[in-house]
């Protein structure tokens, strides 16, 4: 149910929401067209820290072309802090797992606010046909699903049987007219608005993770009730956070979303859908539609991931809870039990009443540290190499094996062009946007990604692709190789 918009309510909530501060914020223009054009036009769900940066350089440059430097004077980098700022940020910027490069995401309370802004602009289409459509079937599924009557369920049924063998029929007699260019487009642009939708509330679902996890903590944290009362209030004999109406809705989703069916149905569904001339072009115009499937399954990954590491962390911080009160609960009787002992005795006479084992401090004296030694320097010669490889066979395999370069951020940055050319990018459009750092080993790592299908790829061995990098200053290597392009999968 919504909120009432009481006095009291909005004057608390022009003060504490974000969608108003960015609203109200001096630099809305810059902030609005920055973010929205980031992450919601290009439909990603995080982006690395210096990737941001880089890409608020740019959009920093084209508005001084046109306004003049002195417009917005601050670094790149500032302003993005300032975003990130837990006071008054529009960011989250936080360490996914299994890495060491911080990314950022925007905040669902900012999202929200982009998703209005692009409401109030007006809509290209308004159809009502579909959302009563749409209408009347939810309410035909709940009064279904909450009917606990047969007679009424299976009057539902046959009536649903009797609609389909009567559109079977119309199909086999050649009567089946399809819909009309109005009805294809007006659905389209539903789905196009419950899909962006249902991206945007995955942004709420993992932030209400979080919410859940904080309070769960704070719960175990000040409750001054008994360690087994307040696991039962929080977990009810299950996972809170698997538990909660969030998880398990979501639960519902990516299982569904993972079955191979819905896959191979999507999949052959939006290629269908692409044969249609009318709604070709409006697919074509609609990049999130024509990879629906692939934003889905990313958005969903990315929040079930969220969501068992936050279950993870928060299990291992009541083990932890629970191990250091049992502790301290130990230590207590064992005083309780000395003390009763000595009850009625001098102290004085029993030094050690107070002391805990195997707290004693340990002392290192500076004189047994060694003293420092300067680092000696190794000649080596290149002729002695060059008669070792005359005479001895050596295996170089290991050498080639050992890689420094992290093909999770190749794959990343390949993914950011993919949404940036509309699901289609070379090899070389790639390292124009993503420069190479770490030489021949990450050109050819780039390679081996699409060689082994990592990256959906096509090589085409018919044509030539360059590709340059600055190995050293003032001196760039060339490699000539066929062309390779990559290809977002549906």
């Amino acid at each position: 149910m919504s909120q009432e918009l009481s006095f009291d309510f909005l004057e608390q909530f022009k003060e504490q929401s974000l969608a108003l501060r960015l609203l109200r914020s001096p630099h809305f223009a810059l902030l609005a067209s920055f973010l929205h054009r980031t992450f919601l036009a290009n439909n990603r769900r995080a982006i690395p820290y210096q990737e941001l940066i880089d890409l608020l350089e740019h959009h920093l440059q084209d508005i001084a072309d046109s306004y003049g430097p002195e417009l917005f004077p601050k670094s790149a980098r500032a302003y993005v802090d300032d975003w990130i700022n837990s006071r008054c940020g529009y960011l989250r910027k936080y360490l996914p797992l299994q890495s060491d490069e911080p990314e950022c995401d925007l905040l669902p309370e900012i999202e929200k606010a982009l998703r209005w802004i692009e409401e109030m602009q007006g809509r290209r289409f308004v159809g009502t046909e579909s959302r009563l459509k749409l209408l009347l079937e939810l309410i035909d599924d709940l009064v279904h699903g909450t009917t606990e009557d047969s007679t009424t369920k299976l009057a539902t049924l046959r009536a649903r049987k009797a609609e389909i063998e009567q559109a079977i029929c119309a199909v086999e007699l050649g009567q089946d007219i399809g819909m009309s260019a109005t009805q294809i487009r007006e659905r389209l642009f539903l789905l196009g608005d419950l899909s962006r939708q249902l991206l945007g509330d995955f942004r709420q679902v993992e932030a209400n993770f979080r919410t859940l996890d904080k309070e769960t903590r704070k719960t175990i944290t000040q409750s001054s009730l008994h360690k087994g009362v307040v696991l039962d209030q929080v977990f009810g004999d299950q996972d809170v956070i698997d538990n909660s109406d969030e998880g398990q809705s979501f639960s519902a989703f990516f299982e569904l979303l993972m079955t191979p069916q819905m896959r191979s149905a999507m999949r052959q569904n939006l290629q269908s859908l692409l044969t249609h001339e009318e709604a070709r072009d409006l697919l074509r115009q609609d990049t999130l539609l024509s990879h629906l499937y692939g934003y889905l399954l990313e958005a969903g990954t990315k929040v079930n991931l969220t969501r068992q590491q936050i279950t993870d962390q928060l299990r291992r911080y009541i083990q932890e809870q629970s191990q250091d009160n049992k502790r301290i609960l130990e230590l207590i009787r064992d005083f309780e039990a000395k003390a009763h002992q000595l009850n009625g005795l001098d102290l004085r006479s029993y030094p050690d009443f107070a002391s805990l084992p195997e707290q004693q401090a340990t002392l290192s004296p500076l004189l047994n540290r060694a003293l420092y030694q300067p680092p000696q320097h190794e000649q080596l010669s290149s002729s002695a190499a060059e008669v070792a490889s005359t005479t001895i066979d050596v295996d170089l395999r290991t050498l080639f094996e050992v890689s420094h370069i992290d093909e999770q951020q190749l794959q990343k940055q390949v993914h950011g062009c993919l949404n940036e050319h509309q699901g289609q990018v070379t090899l070389a459009q790639v390292i124009d946007h993503y420069p190479i750092r770490h030489g021949l080993d990450e050109v050819l790592t780039y390679i081996k990604l699409a060689c082994e299908q990592t990256l959906p790829a096509h090589i085409d061995t018919t044509r030539e692709q360059q590709i340059r990098w600055q190995a050293e200053p003032e001196r760039w290597r060339v490699l000539r190789i066929p062309a390779i392009t990559f290809v977002r999968e549906l």
